[in-house]
Formats: structure tokens, C-alpha cells, sequence
């Protein structure tokens, strides 16, 4: 196997750490590299470790997706359990209950702290490696989350129509997949999508967080020029949803055009420029932490995973 190399890439959610926190960016995508192997220094070592580690906030949007994951692969297998172990890829109580006591185990699991030694393996808590303590019902909140999005999802019209899809007009599933823009790599990660019977393809992106769609239409613009690079579709026949799953499903549908495709572009194009103007070598991505200033807003250190390393415990 040959060394694997740290290659400048792009994507929407390394766009929006870059304009979050510059030091944040850093220790996500130079500082952690490498922090896998043995040989690592400890700072990277430690890095890597607290990069993949949850937390409170986002843990329920990861469960969220990864039960729907593994519903929609098992209908797609057409086999008697699913991933979650569930016997059946439709009963609701059978997945909801499934989803909650994974989550228990999670963190059962994260309280013993195995991710140290096995960061990319085991699960792990920001607030069980800070010793925060939170009460049961900041916990209970986390999982009510859970319960909601995917009664909400179970429930809805579109799981109606999942359902009674054919599986192989699926585009795959939460497939990490890589784009050309301009010289650069750009990753994109479907959630879920489908081709129509007239060619057009529709783009479903799951939210558990706050309904604000703004924040989210660079993310829907990539996903529609990979479409378009990928399958060889216009502008004109992706229509893309952001599909929050709270209390009750909201399914917001946007018809892309060309023009947005352009501002897409010119965004991307703006942020790859930003994160290359701070690199020492651009030829070889190579990046100086001095180079990438700590964030003023102390408020965001007190959430970031980082901030041990950044002195801001």
C-alpha cells in the first residue's frame, strides 16, 4: 500500500469550518492528518482522535441518518433484517426503540472512553472526554430528537413513495463519490436521490437541526453540479429538498436553475480560493498552523473538540 498523501480537496462542510474557525480548519484537515498511525506525533495523535468525536448536538442528526441508511439498504437487499437489526426495514416502534437503545450503547461505549485507543472505531462524546457533566434530561432531549425525526420520516408521504419505488432508479446511498471543479476535487455525499420516469433526478438532503434553508443552498448547489457531471443532467432537471424531521416533517423542494449553478460556482470558486491563499505550498498542500489565526468568538471554543489543543479548555 502506498503513503497515502494529504490532497487538497473541497467540499461544503469543509467550506463552512474555514469561515467558522480558521484554527478549527486547521486541526480538521492538517493538524489530525496522519493521527492514526502509531508513529504519529501525540499532538497529531490527539488531534485525530478529538476530530472524530461527537457531541450532544450533532449525534442526533448522525443517528437520524444512519437508521434511514440502513432502512433504505435493507429494502434496497430486500432482506429480512436490517443494518440496525431490526426484523422488519418498516415497522416503526421496531426501529425507533432499535435507534434508542444503539444510542444507549453509544454511550455506555463513550463513557468507558475505548475511542482513545480506536478513534475511528469506537464512539465517542466531546462531553465525556471534558468530563461536562449534563443531566439525564439533557440526554433524554438528544434522544427525543432521534424518536421525532424518524416517526416523522416513517410517517411521511415520501417514505410512502420510497416504498413503492422501484430501488433501481436509486442513485447510491450515502455514497461518498468525488467531482472535478476547476482542478480541484470537490466530495459530495447524497443522503438520498432518484432518477424519475422523464430522466430528471430529485436530491433528498435529511435535517434534524433548525429549519434555515439559506444556510444550506451551496450545499444543494454542489450536490447538483455532481448530478450534473455524474449522470449527464441539466440544470433544469435536478430539483433538489431539504427535508428537516422534527415533530413533523417539513419537505422543501427547490427547482435548480442555471443561474444558480453559476452563483454555486462562483462560491466555490471563492472559498477554495481563501483556504489556498493560506497554504505554504500549494503544490503539495501544505499548511502552517501560525498561518490559520484562533477565532475571537470564545463563545464557539467553549463547543469545539479542539480546544484543549488550542489552550482554551
Amino acid at each position: 500500500m502506498g503513503v497515502l498523501k494529504n490532497e487538497f480537496t473541497w467540499s461544503a462542510s469543509r467550506g463552512r469550518t474555514f469561515e467558522y474557525c480558521k484554527r478549527q480548519y486547521w486541526w480538521n484537515y492538517y493538524g489530525s492528518w496522519g493521527g492514526w498511525d502509531r508513529d504519529a506525533s501525540r499532538e497529531a495523535r490527539e488531534a485525530y482522535m478529538l476530530k472524530n468525536l461527537a457531541n450532544r448536538w450533532t449525534w442526533p442528526g448522525t443517528m437520524v441518518h444512519d437508521t434511514i441508511e440502513a432502512i433504505l439498504r435493507g429494502m434496497q437487499a430486500d432482506a429480512g433484517q436490517g443494518a440496525l437489526g431490526f426484523a422488519s426495514p418498516t415497522d416503526p416502534e421496531v426501529i425507533i426503540e432499535a435507534a434508542t437503545q444503539r444510542m444507549r450503547d453509544q454511550w455506555v461505549e463513550s463513557r468507558q472512553e475505548n475511542y482513545r485507543r480506536r478513534p475511528k472505531k469506537n464512539f465517542g462524546l466531546v462531553e465525556h472526554e471534558y468530563d461536562v457533566f449534563l443531566p439525564k434530561e439533557e440526554w433524554a432531549k438528544a434522544n427525543a430528537k432521534v424518536r421525532d425525526g424518524l416517526a416523522a420520516f416513517l410517517a411521511s408521504d415520501l417514505f410512502a413513495r420510497i416504498k413503492d419505488s422501484d430501488p433501481s432508479t436509486w442513485l447510491p446511498i450515502e455514497t461518498l463519490d468525488k467531482f472535478e471543479f476547476e482542478g480541484t476535487g470537490v466530495w459530495a455525499v447524497l443522503d438520498f436521490a432518484w432518477r424519475l420516469p422523464d430522466g430528471r433526478i430529485e436530491i433528498f438532503d435529511w435535517k434534524t437541526g433548525e429549519v434555515k434553508p439559506e444556510a444550506n443552498m451551496l450545499q444543494l448547489g454542489c450536490y447538483a453540479l455532481y448530478v450534473g457531471q455524474k449522470y449527464g443532467v441539466t440544470a433544469e432537471q435536478v430539483t433538489t429538498h431539504l427535508v428537516y424531521l422534527g415533530e413533523t416533517m417539513q419537505d422543501m423542494a427547490f427547482q435548480v436553475t442555471e443561474k444558480n449553478l453559476v452563483e454555486t460556482r462562483g462560491t466555490m470558486r471563492a472559498s477554495i480560493a481563501g483556504m489556498r491563499t493560506r497554504l505554504r505550498d500549494k503544490q503539495d498542500n501544505v499548511a502552517v498552523r501560525d498561518d490559520f489565526p484562533l477565532t475571537d468568538d470564545l463563545g464557539k471554543c467553549k463547543i469545539c473538540a479542539f480546544r484543549r489543543l488550542c489552550g482554551r479548555e
